[in-house]
């Protein structure tokens, strides 16, 4: 590898250290390619173009992948787990695998297997899929599991939980009782938070006041790494999940009370007092 190689692998290593997301890091070696081009020809120095454009391009794609392909759903009941490519590359596969729960429970995903931009794989339990654990029994624990993506080499990707797996990285972090909008109130919300690193599966968990509010969360719910969802009293936010009570008073006394979160057992994971 040449210098002026080895130099744009330095530099792009650097950017994706201090930079989280292929949605800013893309742009930003997209904007390294197209000026570092422009210098060569500039400069004159045409020889080594496509040799160094080929370091640049395979080398985006190699760090992207883990920024791009994610689990995107795991259904315990109908025995599939999803992954999805978020872009904007196409990614390789080869040699990649999803575990379950039981270290025996491992799909390998075969060689020249490509995973196009917004695209997403299914892959079953059952025989008889083209993508399968090959099983001729469940392998998704009703109660609760783990679903891993692993790289080539063998590196961690993605995670997801779900059910009993799950109790440990949630909890209640926050309840504004003492909403801004007048009367009603309906800017209060109750916030879980997931201190997992996890992609974190909430259907039909459960927020309860101990004045008989409840909320349950519908399928499809999730919390991502590190993330939080709101549950508002009557007030939409996308940006923290979309979710709220639809209650046209206040639900949250400013003088004290308690909220908690029920996992889909009704099991009480977490409380907060105030």
């Amino acid at each position: 590898m040449d210098a002026i190689s080895k130099m744009s692998l330095v530099e792009l290593s650097s950017h994706f250290n201090a930079l989280k997301g292929a949605d800013v890091c893309w742009p930003r070696i997209e904007k390294m390619i197209s000026d570092t081009a422009n210098s060569w020809l500039q400069s004159g120095k045409a020889p080594n173009d496509l040799s160094v454009m080929n370091v640049w391009w395979h080398t985006c794609f190699e760090l992207l992948a883990p920024h791009q392909v994610q689990i995107s759903a795991l259904n315990y009941q109908d025995e599939y787990i999803e992954i999805k490519n978020l872009g904007p590359a196409i990614i390789d596969l080869s040699g990649w695998k999803i575990t379950a729960g039981d270290e025996y429970q491992t799909f390998v995903f075969a060689k020249d297997t490509l995973i196009y931009p917004h695209e997403t794989l299914r892959i079953e339990t059952y025989l008889g899929s083209t993508l399968s654990f090959d099983s001729k029994r469940p392998i998704w624990n009703n109660k609760g599991d783990k679903g891993a993506l692993h790289d080539c080499n063998g590196a961690l990707v993605s995670t997801w939980l779900y059910g009993d797996a799950a109790r440990e990285h949630l909890e209640v972090s926050l309840v504004n009782f003492d909403g801004l909008e007048v009367k009603k109130e309906g800017d209060e919300f109750v916030e879980v938070a997931n201190l997992s690193h996890s992609v974190i599966d909430i259907s039909l968990w459960q927020i309860r006041g101990n004045k008989g509010q409840q909320f349950e969360f519908p399928n499809g719910s999730f919390i991502k790494p590190q993330g939080v969802v709101r549950v508002y009293t009557n007030q939409y936010h996308p940006s923290t999940g979309g979710h709220n009570f639809e209650s046209q008073r206040a639900l949250w006394s400013n003088d004290g009370g308690k909220a908690s979160l029920y996992d889909n057992q009704n099991a009480c994971i977490s409380e907060y007092q105030w």
